[in-house]
């Protein structure tokens, strides 16, 4: 698992901002070109695995603040794709429900925000 980008997430979490996925790969540096298909296929693995460890540990889906930066400003539908697997809920029908992906990010930003929260988990990975 990627601890920086999931450091970053926990930090994005802790400001109640989201970030797009060109903004995490040149804040980090992370060298991904997204016109790339396997580029994209990278960071969502590693934003999947880091949301899975998150899953198993009872936490929040971080990837939930990684979002599309045109106007859409969602999350990619490998996002739904895992919480379809995590949920067992059609991803399509996931997707539809726009309160999902906002409750998955209200998710993030109560539980980082909690001071006991942050100081127990911010190093679990």
């Amino acid at each position: 698992m990627d601890d920086r980008i999931r450091k970053k997430l926990i930090e994005c979490a802790r400001q109640k901002a989201p970030i797009s996925y060109s903004e995490l790969n040149d804040q980090l540096e992370l060298g991904f070109d997204f016109s790339l298909g396997h580029h994209r296929d990278e960071i969502g693995q590693i934003l999947g695995e880091i949301s899975e460890h998150e899953f198993d540990k009872g936490r929040p889906l971080l990837s939930a603040l990684v979002i599309h930066k045109g106007p859409d400003k969602e999350q990619g539908d490998g996002f739904y794709k895992l919480c379809e697997y995590l949920y067992d809920i059609p991803w399509q029908e996931l997707k539809a429900d726009r309160n999902f992906e906002l409750d998955k990010m209200k998710d993030c930003y109560k539980f980082w925000l909690d001071p006991n929260n942050y100081e127990k988990y911010k190093n679990d990975y």
